[in-house]
Formats: structure tokens, C-alpha cells, sequence
């Protein structure tokens, strides 16, 4: 009788302890990426050690693929135009989707609706940070250049004036930008002035209407438009505004709108009333510019800034959805490579150039992660993202302040404890029951 309830106690015990264990089992390790997890593989199926194990690769499409660039308003013309120039076949087809604005294209490439679009490196880094995108290929510019220099371009009259004037003389004056969150436009100028003014637990764009007297900024990202100094488009700078991109930054300072313009080192040589690239607006000619050096003083607009550079930036890249399949992959490779293709697209034989960089002359293969392609402007853009995150409170953890993964760790480590309490009750228990019985 003895035996037989001791081991009935035992049964019982040991069944309670295998529950115990089983929900005490490791939770699998949580993401350790860069916050996004988008660098563990390669455009091109690469491994690397920001991710242990890699996701299993897209199933095959075995009929005939189509792949979907995606364009913001006038680049859906050049889209068809240079799709018309490309070798289709039946396997493979490209195809323009037009959209409104960035934005719009990016919520489209998420939904999977499209594959493709071309970003500056600002908006590239947006892309790539929140809506899991690769750079696939870059610009190549002038001397197989891969990068351009951010500047800022001034009335001569106020150099001359003002010989050893620098950003901080332009306090309370008016800026025109090619647009929020771009490279050249926003992210170097704005990581520039934060860190020689004291406005702190500002946003950024609280800090540039707090330094400037008026902001022409229209944005291609929803409610991040900034209209005061844009004339008549006030309290409405849409993304298709007259004074967007690196163009109408200038455009703004041509026509008086603004004291200083944040653009490409090439924009003012190439849309003055001399450029080739002249517009109706283009009523000014490159000597009544400069540019203004980040250190003070100014410099003659040659195309080469030197030290009146803001900084270095990756050319314009085109990105692509991570998840796009392996036969999708090859065939836009090899659409990027075809040299007769790239050739037509990069010497102004077909469209006009909306698609691409007026300065650009190819396309070259992305070989690097995106976010090490992105390098230093990838830094400067999340320097400047931080302006907008709210200070956390380094306040001890309070109630359930631990995530279930990090619990589950912290309980999986304890486990020869559990065990070894669990051993002592057990005996202890059996022990009590033979001295009762």
C-alpha cells in the first residue's frame, strides 16, 4: 500500500514537472539587426552575419514574370519612352505605374503592386529603413563619379556685401530646400544648423522655422510640407510644386522667393539663363550666384565647391522590393546592363530627364549593402530622424516593463534552479507520506 501511493505521489509530481519545463522553453531569439532586419541578405541571395539564418527563398515563377517600376507624375512619361527602348520578351515584361507622389509609390511597392522606383539617397534611406527596399544600381556621373556635393548657393550681391558671411548670417532670412528629407535639400544643411545653434528638443522642422524668417520645403512624404516661403503656393507646397526638387530650389532663389538655396553643386551652372539646361524661369545669369561655404566665405560657381561643400553624396539609386522574386531579379540585372538600353536612356537619345539625373551619363551595379552604399548620408539621415524622437526617461522598469521574448530568456536561464527546488519539495513530500502512512 505503501509503494503503491508513494508512486502514485511520484507519477503525479514528475507529470507536474515536465508541464513546468515545457512552458519554460527558450523563445526563439528576437531580430538583432539594425532595427529593421533588412540587411540580412543580399540583393543577390548573400549571407551575411547580421542575420544567423537566412528566409527561405521566393518560390520560382515558371510563366512569364512582369516587373513594375513605379513613377511620381512626369517620370511615368520617360517610363514608357525607355520601356519602348528595351528588348521585351515573352518571359519578361516591364511595366510604369504612376503615382502622385514618393509616398504613394512607396505604399505601392509594400503592397507589392510594384517593384521598382528611383530615389535620391534621403529619400533612399526612408525607403530602405520602412519600407524594406534594396539599392540595386546607382547613377554614375562625369568622370564615372558615383556621388555629388550638397551646397548652398547665394546672391552674389550678399558675398559682396558681406565677405566673410557663413550660415549663421542667414539667421532670420528665408530658405528654399528641394524638399524634406532629401540629401542635399534638408538632411546636410539642417544636420549643419543643428549643430551650430542651440534649440534644443526641437524637431527639425520646428528648428529650421525657428532660424529662417520664411521655408519653401515641399515633401513628397504626407503632412511634411513646409509652405511660408513659396509664394503663392503659401500653406500649399504639394510635392508637384513649382519649387520642388534641386530645380525649383533654385527656381526659388531666382525668382526672389528666398535668400539661400540648398541644391546639387551642378544645379546653378546647369539651369542658369547659360545652362543647357535653361527654363523660362532661367532669367538670371551663373555670375550673379555663389556659393556659400560651410565655414564662411564664398566661392565662384565652377561645378567644383572644394571646402564650400555641405558634404559628399551617394549618386541616386534605383531600389527595389526585398522580396522581389529571384526571376524577377535577373531580368531587371540584365535589363540595368544592357548597355544599348543604358546608352539611349543616359544620352539624352530618348525622353526628356525626369526619370534620371540631368547630370547623370549610366547606371552601375549597387555591390554593397544598402545601408553601407548609403554611408555617411544614411548617418546624417537618422541624426536628423533623432530630432524627432521624444527623449525616454531613463526611469528604472516599473510592472511589465520587459518584453515577452527577454522574459522567456530570463526564465529559460533559471532553469536548473527550478529543477533543483523542485528535487527538494519532491523528497520532502515523499518523505512526509512514508512517515504518515
Amino acid at each position: 500500500m505503501l509503494s503503491l501511493l508513494s508512486l502514485l505521489l511520484l507519477l503525479f509530481l514528475l507529470s507536474n514537472l515536465s508541464l513546468t519545463i515545457q512552458g519554460l522553453e527558450p523563445a526563439p531569439a528576437p531580430d538583432s539587426g539594425d532595427g529593421v532586419g533588412l540587411d540580412s541578405v543580399n540583393f543577390d541571395g548573400e549571407e551575411t552575419n547580421e542575420r544567423l539564418i537566412a528566409p527561405p527563398p521566393p518560390k520560382e515563377e515558371t510563366s512569364s514574370v512582369t516587373t513594375t517600376w513605379c513613377t511620381v507624375r512626369d517620370e511615368f512619361l520617360d517610363c514608357r519612352i525607355y520601356v519602348g527602348e528595351l528588348n521585351q520578351t515573352d518571359r519578361f515584361e516591364l511595366k510604369c505605374l504612376r503615382k502622385e507622389t514618393v509616398q504613394e509609390c512607396l505604399d505601392s511597392i509594400k503592397r507589392g503592386e510594384a517593384d521598382l522606383i528611383t530615389l535620391e539617397p534621403g529619400l533612399a534611406y526612408i525607403a530602405f529603413l520602412n519600407h524594406s527596399m534594396k539599392a540595386i544600381a546607382n547613377e554614375v556621373y562625369c568622370n564615372h563619379a558615383e556621388s555629388y556635393e550638397a551646397v548652398a548657393v547665394v546672391n552674389k550681391k550678399v558675398c559682396k556685401e558681406k565677405g566673410d558671411i557663413s550660415l549663421m548670417g542667414f539667421k532670420g532670412m528665408r530658405s528654399c530646400h528641394g524638399g524634406y528629407g532629401t540629401a542635399m535639400g534638408w538632411n546636410y544643411p539642417i544636420n549643419l544648423l543643428k549643430m551650430m545653434v542651440n534649440f534644443e528638443n526641437l524637431k527639425d522642422t520646428e528648428l529650421v522655422k525657428e532660424f529662417f524668417s520664411s521655408v519653401c520645403a515641399p515633401s513628397e512624404l504626407k503632412g511634411m510640407d513646409i509652405c511660408s516661403g513659396c509664394g503663392h503656393e503659401n500653406g500649399s507646397c504639394h510635392s508637384n510644386s513649382a519649387y520642388s526638387d534641386h530645380t525649383g530650389a533654385f527656381r526659388c532663389l531666382v525668382e526672389e522667393l528666398g535668400d539661400i538655396a540648398f541644391v546639387k553643386a551642378d544645379t546653378a551652372l546647369l539651369y542658369s539663363s547659360e545652362g543647357p539646361y535653361n527654363q523660362t524661369w532661367s532669367t538670371k545669369s551663373i555670375s550673379d550666384f555663389m556659393y556659400l561655404c560651410p565655414q564662411g566665405g564664398c566661392r565662384e560657381i565652377n561645378g567644383y565647391p572644394g571646402a564650400c561643400s555641405f558634404g559628399s553624396i551617394p549618386a541616386n539609386v534605383i531600389m527595389a522590393r526585398n522580396s522581389i522574386s529571384n526571376k524577377k531579379k535577373s531580368a531587371v540585372l540584365q535589363m540595368i546592363q544592357d548597355t544599348t538600353w543604358t546608352s539611349a536612356l543616359y544620352t539624352g537619345q530618348i525622353g526628356a530627364e525626369r526619370l534620371r539625373s540631368s547630370s547623370a551619363q549610366g547606371l552601375t551595379l549597387v555591390k554593397k549593402l544598402t545601408r553601407t552604399y548609403l554611408g555617411t548620408s544614411a548617418s546624417i539621415s537618422q541624426s536628423i530622424q533623432e530630432l524627432n524622437t521624444k527623449k525616454v526617461q531613463n526611469n528604472p522598469p516599473t510592472g511589465n516593463t520587459v518584453s515577452d521574448a527577454h522574459s522567456s530568456s530570463q526564465l529559460c536561464a533559471k532553469h536548473p534552479c527550478v529543477l533543483t527546488m523542485l528535487s527538494i519539495i519532491l523528497l520532502e513530500i515523499m518523505f512526509f507520506a512514508v512517515s504518515v502512512l
